[in-house]
């Protein structure tokens, strides 16, 4: 079995016109290749088409909300208690976020999960005032770490009801579950003071990783991550929704390497769970790759931070 995946040039006669790329806005679209969900092991196979512009991956058709929904299974990790190596990985964010606070206004964590994180930064960082949210079925405001964390459950309407101006935006893992996301970006952006900070985590699908693994590769996260943006398509899609300066740089994060190397025991859907010996050993040889992965130059997990410009 190859693990390799075709070049633009390679798949040029499978372009078709119409599609659009999300993140450059180019409509050179090549038809790309169909993804099963090697972590939860759903049956639906999306098609990921390819932009020729900029790499940009998504899937098309696109999937409705409801749809999108029914893709996360009830024991979805991001909505599990975390343990000591999630407290680790929030400690890192924290430290990575307290350096961009140069503004007063909220810090808006959207895509907040279970409000873990959010607790937790707000027990290091003191004095300053946290938002999340999550989409869900009705409306509910849930208050947390004595008011100083407020999480918004139900529509974005319901969010921007009572999200003040925000000093920080962050999506970690959360922009390439978007469908529309660049409609979400130019909403938030509103939400910024002048000069705000708008920062993030998310797979590039220009990645050394993904040229290994191929279908395996863990960025796809099919069919829950509908567009895996290239390093030069995410800073186009910034810049599109109005922030400026954007910059883009590799993350270290094993488990994105322990997920595509438990992927290559599936020759079709599987399950890998994220608990127990083979877990941490699949963590530990991420951790002896991430150094090389960082080092090609082209990682598989980049950070990226962009600027609301300042009046």
């Amino acid at each position: 079995m190859s693990l390799s995946v075709p070049s633009s040039a390679e798949r040029g006669a499978d372009r078709r016109v119409g599609s659009i790329c999300p993140g450059c806005g180019s409509s050179d679209v090549a038809d790309g290749i169909r993804v099963s969900d090697h972590e939860y092991a759903l049956n639906f196979v999306p098609r990921y088409k390819e932009c020729v512009a900029c790499g940009t991956l998504f899937q098309e058709p696109m999937p409705s909300l409801p749809e999108l929904a029914s893709f996360y299974p009830a024991d979805y990790h991001s909505m599990s208690p975390g343990g000591l190596l999630s407290r680790i990985r929030n400690r890192m964010r924290i430290r990575r976020l307290a350096k961009l606070l140069t503004r007063d206004g909220a810090i808006l964590d959207y895509g907040c999960g279970d409000g873990g994180f959010l607790v937790q930064a707000a027990a290091e960082l003191p004095g300053r005032r946290f938002w999340g949210y999550e989409i869900a079925d009705r409306a509910e405001t849930i208050v947390l770490a004595d008011g100083q964390v407020t999480i918004v459950k139900g529509e974005v309407a319901d969010l921007f009801a009572a999200l003040p101006a925000c000093s920080l935006i962050t999506l970690n893992h959360v922009i390439e579950h978007l469908p529309d996301p660049i409609a979400v970006v130019k909403e938030l952006v509103q939400k910024l003071v002048p000069g705000g900070i708008f920062e993030g985590q998310t797979p590039a699908a220009d990645s050394l990783e993904r040229s290994v693994f191929g279908s395996h590769w863990s960025g796809y996260h099919a069919p829950r991550h509908t567009v895996v943006f290239s390093r030069k398509g995410l800073q186009s899609l910034l810049e599109r929704a109005g922030l400026s300066a954007p910059a883009v740089q590799g993350a270290f994060n094993p488990a994105s390497l322990a997920i595509s190397l438990g992927s290559l025991s599936h020759s079709g859907p599987g399950r890998i769970h994220r608990s127990g010996l083979k877990w941490l050993c699949l963590l530990a040889l991420g951790g002896v790759l991430g150094p090389i992965d960082l080092l090609s130059g082209r990682p598989g997990i980049t950070d990226f931070v962009a600027q609301k410009d300042a009046v």
